[in-house]
């Protein structure tokens, strides 16, 4: 099977249940489905609860961020500590590209998941857009030792950022722009990903891969970021997928 560990059931405009069964159907599976508010990050519990295949992080944006409370956060580590199918929490981070909510907000933010991160002993799932050496800096002054892991989502970073990640066993996960024609530099990036830390996502329904750039992404294709990556590393689809089946049962805690 295929995982897809990052994709977000709540946003996407069809019934998760013809969803989730077209991605099985597809050899997908487990998903992780991510909250980026408290209601979505509630809703992601329910789609766990629902579905065997599926589980859920929680968590808050760093893009709505500015529109979250302190109860909120509060509400996110209840659930976080309550819900055995909860496996991580995030997606958190710093996002400098859009101006949806101060940097400052932004951090606090990002500091309270880690802090939950902690306590909880959960995985932590990391958003990183124009702000990679503040977030790096930021997990460096914390005590992460007793989180299960770190997962960097949808990585877009350089090769020195890769190399910082992997020297802190961050896992490292690709979404459907691998595929891109103009993509040459995250393939690069991919290449260089050691086998034992890569993760493959759709992030949908963003992201989709080609040939289906522009619309609407679903999980049942991240089939076609997996195939990309094996092609990448030289290895048979095959074992691309026995690998990624792994990291992601590793990564976030499944048995």
């Amino acid at each position: 099977m295929i995982p897809d560990s990052h994709c977000h059931l709540d946003l996407i405009d069809e019934n998760e249940d013809i969803v989730i069964s077209r991605a099985l159907a597809g050899g997908v599976s487990p998903l992780v489905t991510i909250g980026i508010n408290l209601e979505s990050s509630l809703a992601a519990c329910e789609y766990a609860k629902k579905h065997g295949n599926v589980y859920a992080a929680v968590g808050i944006h760093p893009n709505d961020t500015s529109k979250a409370s302190k109860d909120d956060m509060g509400r996110i580590g209840e659930i976080a500590r309550i819900n055995e199918k909860v496996v991580a929490i995030g997606e958190t981070g710093l996002d400098f590209y859009r101006e949806s909510s101060q940097p400052e907000t932004q951090m606090k933010f990002f500091l309270e998941h880690i802090k939950i991160a902690e306590k909880t002993g959960l995985t932590l799932v990391i958003h990183s857009r124009k702000a990679n050496q503040e977030v790096l800096e930021i997990l460096s002054l914390e005590n992460l030792q007793s989180i299960r892991s770190v997962v960097m989502h949808c990585f877009s970073g350089d090769e020195r950022l890769l190399e910082e990640c992997v020297s802190r066993s961050f896992y490292i996960s690709f979404a459907g722009p691998i595929t891109f024609k103009n993509a040459e530099k995250a393939r690069e990036t991919a290449k260089k990903t050691p086998l034992h830390l890569l993760l493959c996502e759709t992030d949908a329904p963003f992201l989709s891969p080609e040939p289906f750039r522009g619309k609407p992404n679903l999980p049942e294709r991240v089939a076609l970021v997996a195939e990309k990556l094996a092609e990448i590393h030289g290895i048979e689809f095959s074992e691309m997928n026995t690998i990624l089946e792994t990291n992601a049962k590793n990564a976030f805690g499944i048995a």
